[in-house]
């Protein structure tokens, strides 16, 4: 079912309005939306839908923008979404039993959007735990706070995510960057083919970051006693370790280099014999993290903050 009339329409002083911040309160919290320009085609529109515990938010978007941030409370989902012209409209459906929501943006049948018509910007509150499926062609996707089972995926837009805790994040990116910060005791899983991955303070039980030819940095000290496991065919590694991180580590790079500036204890029996220039194997601390770097051919470096 379709919860919002589909012929809305925004007079000058509705614009107006929306040249400034928008207040909507979210279980007490006030979260702050600005509307995405001043278009007479500017349309925005806000929806209160309830989800069940263990419920399923599925966010279907070209281009535009989609942010997500948490609710903090309840079982209530706000959406709020702008379109900027009459050829673009958003399906929001959901389930009578409260188990899903699903949001799509979608050409209307014979409309030719350009492609600044044809974008949509979503900023949606998330009940804590929810389970959250974000899927856009170049729209960027920020995350902010939430918590559940979140997997984001866009073929050319960014991907941004901060302050997660007690998750599971899964990411997949074509051509863009993936930025992760703030993000503790969550199973991470990314995957990238040509855009870099960014991560500071990254901590969990496991960590997993694979691309094709993007170049992959870490900065933190890979706490929590979890499973770091950085791969690249073509892409560089860089991390960027303190002094009290405890971690077991090797690196190995099968015809590109590696370097090491922070002080390890050679293993003294390595799963694999250390090549010189192109391996290397140690422990720091008590080691009780474990990390594996791993390229094909690009290089490795492993430096003290």
């Amino acid at each position: 079912m379709n919860l919002f009339p589909t012929n809305a329409t925004v007079d000058s002083a509705a614009h107006n309005i929306r040249r400034s911040s928008l207040r909507l309160a979210l279980t007490g919290v006030t979260l702050t939306l600005f509307a995405a320009g001043a278009n007479a085609s500017d349309t925005r529109k806000e929806a209160k839908l309830e989800l069940a515990p263990g419920g399923n938010i599925t966010i279907v978007n070209g281009s535009g923008s989609v942010v997500l941030r948490s609710a903090f409370s309840g079982r209530q989902v706000v959406v709020a979404y702008t379109t900027h012209s009459e050829k673009i409209e958003v399906d929001v459906n959901a389930t009578a039993d409260k188990q899903r929501i699903e949001l799509r943006s979608h050409t209307i049948a014979g409309q030719k959007p350009t492609a600044d018509e044809a974008k949509v910007d979503f900023e949606v509150a998330v009940p804590p735990g929810a389970a959250v499926n974000v899927n856009t062609v170049s729209a960027p996707v920020t995350a902010e706070g939430v918590s559940g089972d979140i997997t984001l995926s866009s073929e050319s837009g960014q991907i941004e995510v901060h302050n997660m805790t007690k998750s599971h994040l899964h990411v997949r990116s074509m051509n863009a960057s993936v930025s992760l910060t703030g993000i503790n005791n969550t199973h991470v899983d990314v995957q990238s083919s040509n855009g870099p991955v960014h991560m500071s303070n990254v901590v969990g039980p496991r960590v997993a970051v694979g691309t094709t030819s993007g170049n992959v940095d870490y900065r933190g000290d890979c706490a929590g006693g979890g499973d770091y496991i950085f791969t690249t065919h073509s892409g560089e590694i860089d991390m960027w370790l303190p002094k009290a991180a405890s971690v077991e580590l090797s690196a190995r790079s099968r015809t590109g280099s590696v370097e090491n500036e922070f002080p390890l204890e050679e293993k003294p029996h390595p799963n694999l014999p250390p090549s010189q220039g192109r391996s290397f194997a140690g422990t720091s601390n008590s080691g009780s993290s474990s990390v594996e770097l791993e390229s094909i051919n690009g290089k490795i470096r492993v430096k003290k903050q």
